[in-house]
């Protein structure tokens, strides 16, 4: 079982959103389950509207009782937590989602800082950099991208930009049940960049 861990100390870059998309991405060819470990418990409060993916919980997770699966998409919390060491230790995959802003930039540091202490423990611990709720033609992203270059981590090709469907996609089993090609594209690019890192 591969697990994939979503993670930002900062609340509102959309982990919750990524979560549940890119399991239902892998959901297609792939027995997937999520775990929620924020105490609000956005996914968890979502209950039968979650669809063809399991939610379990996260002590099942950490006590390595968790069998059956392919894939584990683990959403954090929007706060640092003494447990996102733990959740590094057991991922194969960390992907760190921001927005193309200043005051999340600056945020993504001690994310980062716990990251690269994990990697240093676990050579084989992966991580990537994703630029979500991306605004169109701004020149902002390109700042923000040329920025993120002295974290030494893998900026994805990929980019999510802000788009409703996303938004709705909580409450209608992710945007594969919606008419958008587009974000549907580029949730199946962003899982294709994670896979290429793993391989």
């Amino acid at each position: 079982m591969k697990i994939l861990t979503i993670a930002h100390q900062k609340g509102g870059v959309g982990k919750t959103t990524l979560a549940l998309n890119l399991a239902y991405c892998f959901a297609d060819s792939a027995r997937v389950a999520v775990t929620d470990t924020d105490l609000q418990g956005s996914i968890n409060n979502l209950g039968r509207l979650v669809m063809g993916i399991d939610l379990v919980s996260p002590e099942t997770v950490l006590e390595g009782k968790l069998s059956g699966y392919d894939l584990l998409v683990i959403d954090t919390p929007p706060y640092l937590t003494s447990r996102l060491p733990d959740l590094f230790a057991i991922s194969d995959y960390v992907l760190v989602p921001t927005k193309t802003a200043v005051l999340d930039l600056m945020a993504i540091r001690a994310t980062i800082a716990l990251l690269r202490e994990s990697m240093k423990r676990r050579p084989n611990l992966k991580a990537g950099i994703v630029l979500n709720m991306v605004m169109p033609r701004t020149s902002l992203t390109a700042e923000v991208k040329e920025a993120l270059q002295e974290y030494d981590l893998p900026v994805l090709p990929t980019m999510i930009h802000q788009r409703v469907s996303y938004a709705r996609s909580p409450l209608t089993a992710g945007v594969f049940e919606s008419d958008d090609e587009k974000a549907k594209d580029e949730i199946q690019n962003l899982a294709t960049d994670i896979l290429n890192q793993l391989q």
